[in-house]
């Protein structure tokens, strides 16, 4: 059995934690309701836990677990499956349901790949850690020294548009009350990475950078990342409208991003 999927369960009452675990069985194996599987962790143990439901399609499914749901069946709020699972036999896929044991904590390749963009990310220096942006603790209110400039080829390095990661959630301009930008939205080179709005908020609202990265760039240490990227154009609205054509839950609209300097 490989896990290839994990999440929690909407239809929580339960003391500990009900989690969905979307499998893919070998040919030959079989698992039902009650069996004790196990499940491998992110730190390389194993635990055992038993098989409560196997592939809910309703609500009411989950009244074997949880309370709150067993009293909404009975009203009739929620139903039922017509059918319930007691055996998935492989090769196929299938959900099954356990219980008190993490989700976050499973073994995944999602997981995995997570773990290892966490550590990669540790390693590298974040030029807009300011939790006004969602990326970090410190206030983008400290950083504002009036005046403050920068050279030409430090904005134009903040402008190379190599995507590092994108948020599908939108926070409020911290100078701009009432105006919403897509984010946390990224870029990266490698050793730095930012919010792709960070040249803006220097330009126009003077916020400082960290001098090593200032001397990192004009040094010509980031010269080959900088002609590689910089007439690329990986823009927010055209992600989003990527998303849109590729038919993904998108409900963000094209003026939520791509700001002109004059309207930032």
């Amino acid at each position: 059995m490989k896990i290839i999927h994990v999440s929690g369960c909407p239809y929580e009452d339960y003391e500990g934690q009900i989690t969905n675990l979307d499998v893919e069985l070998f040919d030959g194996e079989k698992i039902r309701i009650n069996d004790e599987i196990t499940i491998e962790m992110m730190d390389d143990t194993f635990i055992t836990r038993k098989v409560h439901i196997i592939n809910p399609k309703r609500a009411g499914d989950f009244y074997i677990i949880s309370e709150r749901t067993r009293e909404k069946v009975k009203s009739g709020e929620y139903g039922c499956s017509d059918e319930t699972t007691e055996l998935l036999s492989g090769p196929c896929t299938g959900t099954i349901i356990v219980t008190d044991v993490i989700d976050y904590e499973i073994k995944t390749d999602e997981h995995i790949a997570a773990k290892k963009a966490m550590e990669e990310m540790e390693k590298m220096i974040c030029l807009s850690p300011f939790k006004e942006l969602h990326f970090g603790n410190k206030s983008i209110y400290d950083f504002v020294q009036e005046g403050y400039t920068v050279p030409d080829k430090v904005i134009a390095y903040l402008k190379t548009t190599e995507p590092y990661f994108v948020c599908p959630g939108i926070y409020e301009h911290p100078f701009k009350s009432g105006t919403e930008l897509l984010g946390p939205y990224s870029y990266t080179d490698g050793n730095y990475y930012w919010d792709s709005n960070m040249w803006k908020y220097v330009v126009k609202y003077h916020i400082k950078l960290p001098q090593e990265f200032v001397d990192y760039v004009m040094s010509g240490q980031g010269d080959q990342f900088l002609y590689s990227f910089i007439d690329k154009n990986y823009s927010e609205n055209g992600l989003i409208s990527k998303n849109k054509k590729e038919g993904l839950l998108c409900l963000l609209s094209a003026n939520t991003t791509d700001k002109d300097l004059s309207d930032f």
